[in-house]
């Protein structure tokens, strides 16, 4: 959300309409108990309808961003940091650090650290213990209960 961002809102009073506008103001004081900002924006009224104090619904209009992700499950804190295991050609995982982002939906953003394309272990990675073999399980989308994760090797 930024100054300038466009909006969309719409009231109760005005079903099915949509009132366009743009962010004026963004109070820069988080406020700590409801961790949340005041915006302000600047809707155009020239027929006066929209009245001061009437409740609103309001979208912040942003493109969407693109963004490398893999499973929330994947990434194992350690420290200040994080790392993954990435699978190379022969099925061998070995430790990657990786730079974490934002998180959403049990997903984390990969800042850095992996490439699109990348095999990783995605279920199964406290079993794994250093470097080595594994027996990855191939996921596609079905109706049928989830694969069993990859098998870390014998101790």
């Amino acid at each position: 959300m930024r100054v300038g961002s466009e909006i969309s809102a719409s009231a109760a009073a005005f079903p099915g309409e949509s009132f366009r506008g743009r962010i004026a103001t963004i109070d820069p004081v988080v406020d700590p108990v409801t961790r949340s900002i005041t915006a302000r924006a600047i809707l155009p009224n020239p027929d006066l309808r929209l009245r001061p104090g009437m409740l609103m619904t309001v979208n912040v209009n942003a493109a969407p961003r693109q963004a490398l992700t893999v499973p929330e499950l994947a990434v194992i804190g350690e420290g200040s940091g994080a790392f993954v295991w990435k699978l190379d050609a022969e099925n061998s995982a070995t430790r990657v650090p990786v730079k974490a982002g934002a998180r959403r939906d049990g997903r984390v953003e990969i800042l850095s650290g992996l490439a699109e394309g990348d095999r990783i272990v995605a279920e199964g990675t406290v079993k794994l213990r250093g470097p080595g073999p594994v027996k990855p399980v191939e996921r596609t989308a079905s109706r049928t209960p989830a694969a069993t994760p990859a098998e870390a090797p014998a101790a």
